[in-house]
């Protein structure tokens, strides 16, 4: 059943990760400090144009705001703190992924691969956007590393999105992710400073998470072929998440 101080929650949750006062946010939107404090603390509910301006300056949909996603939507089932850090525990469900895949087997060597993702990623993007088929909203851009903590060969990169579709256009490839337990963090000033930096990019998570978080939580690698992913929450990539696939020890 919706309630208004879970709303609340929700909404004070998703700013903080975006690492905006409540200031900032009420700026971007158009409205005064006080109607923010009124919504997160549960008081009342903002107006259906609010709400919509609210999950465009967030970048969630007004779905997962309301907290009316279906049961094909991740779940987080834990969050661990470490000083302002959050480390989420996240259900994800299988994901369909689109755009452009490439494989290290196609290559002369590794440093070729590594090279020919540079290039792909300095060009901002290998493919046109606009051919997928039924993205999944709202839309993130995702570097998917398959294999990187495997051998070299059978690794591979992937400039994606989700979609609810294997059906797409020639040429676009498609990339199919099980459902898994995720290890997500955020690239926020709190987790920068984990590593003694001021920002950090999302790729340097990986190391943090899975060289210091998971050894000190009781975790490991998943081994159900879930992968690493960057899901960027903006089109120029500044900040995003990182999604670790892990199972419990």
């Amino acid at each position: 059943m919706f309630n208004q101080k879970d709303f609340g929650k929700r909404l004070r949750d998703f700013r903080k990760r975006r690492d905006l006062t409540q200031k900032e946010i009420a700026m971007k939107i158009g409205v005064s400090e006080q109607a923010i404090s009124k919504w997160e603390k549960g008081d009342c509910l903002p107006d259906v144009y609010n709400l919509k301006i609210l999950s465009l300056a967030l970048n969630v949909s007004v779905d997962c705001l309301l907290d009316t996603e279906n049961e094909t939507e991740e779940k987080v089932i834990e969050t661990i703190d470490i000083n302002g850090a959050a480390f989420e525990i996240v259900e994800k469900p299988a994901a369909i992924l689109a755009g452009k895949m490439i494989y290290a087997k196609d290559f002369t060597d590794i440093s070729a691969f590594n090279s020919a993702i540079d290039e792909i990623a300095a060009e901002g993007g290998p493919f046109d956007v606009m051919k997928l088929a039924d993205v999944v909203l709202p839309i993130n851009d995702i570097h998917l590393s398959v294999n990187f903590w495997r051998s070299e060969k059978s690794r591979a990169y992937g400039f994606v999105r989700e979609v609810l579709t294997d059906s797409q256009p020639e040429g676009i490839d498609v990339y199919k992710i099980p459902a898994s337990l995720y290890i997500r963090a955020y690239t926020n000033k709190f987790t920068a400073q984990l590593m003694a930096k001021e920002q950090c990019e999302i790729w340097e998570l990986f190391a943090y998470i899975r060289d210091y978080f998971m050894p000190a939580h009781g975790f490991k690698m998943a081994k159900n072929g879930a992968q690493e992913m960057e899901v960027f929450d903006t089109f120029e990539h500044t900040t995003g998440y990182a999604y670790m696939p892990v199972i419990r020890q």
